[in-house]
């Protein structure tokens, strides 16, 4: 069951991250908005005087000086909030991107949909629960104005102190009402968003196929749907809000006419005073603002509730906390830069055991089933079988990018607890089918940030050498969007030279065939035997790889047969 969004918890959080920084926010945001009541007071003073027909000159002084520091403790409220705002954000999208670039531990996480789609957790969503965490800031000094305002407008006449409530208990009745509609307003807002974003990122990467095949006024005709359900919500969505807001902004002047309604009978009589009539005008002003922050903490609170939502899906399940967990950033003069955790310390590998390894796609209900192997250190085990088999699927679950249903498996007769975060460098390492490479240089593609590795091994290893020679800038040439401008053989065999940089004990390919031409592949299945120091697990279908093969292995419908 999904643990329960607490945003009031979360907000706090995030607020204390930066505990110093938020401490002034409040101090210097709470006596900007405090102020007014000096300010008031001293207009009251300044009436009283003129009915009386005496100097003011030193009451405006002191009214220009306390404007004057007004302004001030703003420019410093918004440099200190700007740092604060800046740094709990960087905090959130942290942990995120940990979560979703973890292999193994407590904290991995999956990614719920699209790459597309989880830029609007990154931006939207972030941008939604820091605004709540911001408005506390706001919320809390005009909620303490208020409560000054009246008190000090009851010394003087408490009705009309008692009839500046109305509003605000009126805007806090009907947004509380309002609450349940702007929660799932802005839900299937986010959700539409979601779906626009990811298909955009589907239909960019795609639009070869479309054009290919003479059908982009397809792609053009789904993205309008998509896009058209998007208005809806965004409209719904926006309309709603905008009503609260719009309900609580009016009721400056509704407050102002209530006071002024009320003080007629006092006015009359002479009680008032001409400056106690200047001082509750100006309170007035300032206490309609209170509905509106009032209500718009009731909103940020609701859609901060739905961005905690899905942005708790970016990080582990069960555990939407680490959302906040405090991190190192570097976003002020005095902070660490964050630094690459080191490849944990080599295991030599002597035996992998696979006993009874089951791992099944409720979905569809393919997989592997009941996988009982054992290798030896050094040994080249080929992998083969009919499409759909599980044979990826058994690369996979190996390097603990699928889960293990049941079964074990064992290092050196050791039992493996986390597979995702033992089956790393220099334990282990994957060649997928399809590689992925940055819009970086060759060299960047292949190290990933290991700069104390040598590169000229793994380049002989994958005949990268002779390739290298053509190229304007050697190593240093850049691939272009996901290796676009490297044919389909190099870009395999950059991802090969990558997997191969840290002579990891195990490494795991998954069919190389269909990038690789056979005499390249020959190469590069000899090379890996005369190299002898790591054991291979590769999937293949052609008859070179299992002649070098120590064993083959052949898959149906999951098992081995």
């Amino acid at each position: 069951m999904k643990p329960a969004i607490r945003p009031d918890y979360f907000a706090w959080r995030t607020a204390v991250f930066r505990g110093r920084l938020w401490a002034k926010c409040w101090l210097f945001w709470t006596s900007f908005y405090l102020s007014p009541l000096l300010t008031g007071w001293l207009l009251k003073l300044v009436f009283d005087e003129l009915e009386q027909s005496r100097s003011i000159s030193r009451l405006l002084v002191l009214l220009g000086v306390t404007e004057s520091v007004s302004w001030v403790l703003f420019a410093i409220s918004v440099w200190y909030v700007i740092r604060w705002w800046v740094g709990v954000s960087t905090l959130v999208r942290t942990n995120m991107l940990e979560a979703q670039t973890a292999s193994g531990g407590p904290k991995a996480a999956t990614l719920p949909l699209s790459p597309s789609e989880a830029i609007t957790r990154f931006h939207d969503d972030t941008r939604d629960t820091v605004i709540w965490a911001d408005s506390w800031l706001d919320g809390g000094g005009i909620m303490l104005y208020g409560i000054g305002a009246l008190v000090i407008m009851a010394t003087i006449d408490v009705g009309a102190a008692l009839i500046a409530l109305v509003p605000l208990v009126t805007v806090t009745i009907i947004t509380r009402y309002l609450t349940p509609r702007l929660y799932a307003a802005r839900a299937a807002d986010r959700r539409a968003g979601a779906t626009v974003n990811s298909y955009l990122g589907e239909m960019f990467a795609g639009m070869l196929a479309f054009r290919l095949a003479g059908r982009e006024e397809a792609a053009i005709r789904r993205l309008e749907v998509h896009t058209a359900e998007r208005r809806r919500t965004a409209v719904r969505d926006t309309v709603l809000q905008q009503a609260i807001d719009g309900m609580a902004s009016s009721t400056a002047d509704v407050t102002i006419g209530l006071t002024l309604l009320v003080l007629v009978g006092p006015m009359r009589d002479g009680t008032l005073s001409v400056g106690d009539i200047a001082l509750f005008v100006a309170y007035a002003v300032q206490l309609g603002r209170v509905p509106r922050f009032g209500a718009r903490l009731i909103t940020a609170r609701e859609q901060a509730t739905v961005a905690y939502e899905r942005m708790s899906e970016m990080v582990a399940p069960g555990r939407p906390a680490d959302l906040v967990e405090p991190t190192e950033v570097t976003i002020e003069s005095g902070d660490r830069m964050r630094q690459r955790d080191p490849d944990p310390d080599r295991v030599a590998l002597r035996r992998l055991d696979l006993r009874g390894v089951t791992s099944v796609f409720f979905d569809t209900g393919g997989g592997v089933r009941d996988i009982d192997l054992s290798v030896v250190s050094g040994g080249f085990i080929v992998v083969t079988g009919a499409v759909g088999c599980g044979k990826s699927t058994l690369l996979r679950v190996l390097a603990g990018l699928e889960p293990l249903d049941a079964g074990s498996i064992e290092w050196n007769g050791e039992a493996v607890d986390d597979i995702a975060a033992w089956m790393v460098p220099p334990q282990a390492a994957y060649l997928p089918q399809i590689p992925r490479l940055f819009s970086e240089s060759i060299a960047a593609n292949i190290r990933l940030g290991r700069d104390h590795y040598d590169l000229e091994h793994v380049l002989e290893l994958t005949t990268l050498t002779d390739d290298l020679a053509e190229m304007p800038d050697r190593i240093d040439t850049r691939v272009g969007a996901r290796g676009l401008r490297l044919s389909g053989g190099q870009a395999q065999r950059v991802a090969a030279a990558r997997s191969l940089l840290t002579q990891p004990e195990l490494l795991l390919i998954d069919d190389v065939s269909s990038a690789l031409d056979v005499a390249t592949e020959l190469q590069l299945w000899t090379s890996l035997r005369a190299q002898g120091g790591t054991t291979v697990i590769a999937v293949s279908h052609r008859q070179l790889a299992f002649d070098l093969a120590d064993e083959v292995i052949t898959l149906k419908d999951g098992r081995i047969v």
